[in-house]
């Protein structure tokens, strides 16, 4: 919303300020410089781009210089203050889960619980071919600060998803090893592509 007040202030005193150097130069009947037509296009130009080109969440391009949590207990972020009784009912997203496995301290507390995910895909060297990361960023204040979460997913087609692709990851937890460390792996019995949520960030 902010930001939309914002475009409108800069248009506003683009066109205020066009008018008024066209109304001092009729005033004094000789050419100052001021303001041309190209001049209020090129202001108007990013509010016209903001308005016409949709703003893209962060994806894995963003991941790459990151620092991020993964599904191990020892980096896992721990629940928000009051989030504890929640935890155990309802549908949990990353952050959730991340918090669980972190207050749990074992790896095997959750061999076949059932988990539904939303994410995006991401994947480095470190992947096997049939497992990606199912990723979300946290964010506390704005973009600006925003940090990559994710759980390993193990998938028989996980080389057919797309890096940044939006899945719905419907599976059951299994303690396995990545990266040379037990955590809980969601093995996946169905993926969805779907397209972003409204929502893509989860905030702190």
């Amino acid at each position: 919303m902010l930001t939309w007040l914002a475009a409108g202030g800069f248009f506003l005193v683009g066109a205020s300020y066009y008018l008024v150097s066209a109304r001092h130069n009729h005033d004094h009947d000789h050419d100052h410089g001021h303001l041309t037509w190209t001049g209020l296009l090129i202001i108007s130009l990013p509010i016209l781009l903001g308005w016409l080109v949709p703003p893209q969440p962060l994806g894995a391009a963003a991941m790459s210089n990151r620092e991020f949590s993964i599904g191990a207990l020892a980096s896992a972020a721990p629940p928000k203050l009051g989030e504890a009784q929640e935890l155990l009912t309802g549908e949990k997203n990353i952050l959730d889960w991340l918090g669980a496995f972190q207050q749990a301290g074992n790896a095997a507390a959750f061999d076949g619980e059932e988990a539904t995910i939303i994410g995006f895909v991401y994947r480095d060297n470190r992947f096997a071919q049939e497992q990606f990361m199912v990723s979300r960023f946290t964010v506390s204040c704005c973009v600006a600060d925003a940090a990559p979460i994710g759980l390993v997913v193990d998938w028989a087609d996980a080389p057919d998803l797309s890096s940044d692709q939006w899945v719905e990851v419907h599976g059951r937890f299994e303690a396995r090893e990545f990266d040379g460390v037990m955590m809980p792996v969601l093995v996946a019995d169905e993926i969805v592509l779907i397209d972003p949520p409204a929502q893509p960030y989860l905030y702190i």
